[in-house]
């Protein structure tokens, strides 16, 4: 069995050129990776906005009519202690 220790492998890449692999690899990753995590907080987010603005019109007092009473009658528990 012999070591041939003398001749090396060529270098196949520059340093420059492997820095540029390095940096659009990063790229690629935040362009593809990062809007998959990103997108369900931002459907989240809609979606709370949605449920705030629906809930606020309809906690709006509404105009009463002539014929009802100005408050309504009190049910429930404790309603008849006072």
């Amino acid at each position: 069995m012999s070591v041939h220790a003398a001749s090396a492998r060529p270098q196949r890449m520059s340093v420059g050129a492997a820095m540029l692999r390095v940096v659009i690899t990063l790229m690629l990753f935040f362009v593809v990776f990062i809007p998959f995590l990103i997108a369900p907080l931002i459907a989240l987010g809609v979606g709370f906005l949605i449920y705030v603005v629906w809930r606020s019109r309809g906690s709006r007092p509404r105009p009463s009519s002539p014929g009802s009473p100005a408050a309504p009658a009190a049910s429930g528990f404790g309603a008849g202690t006072s």
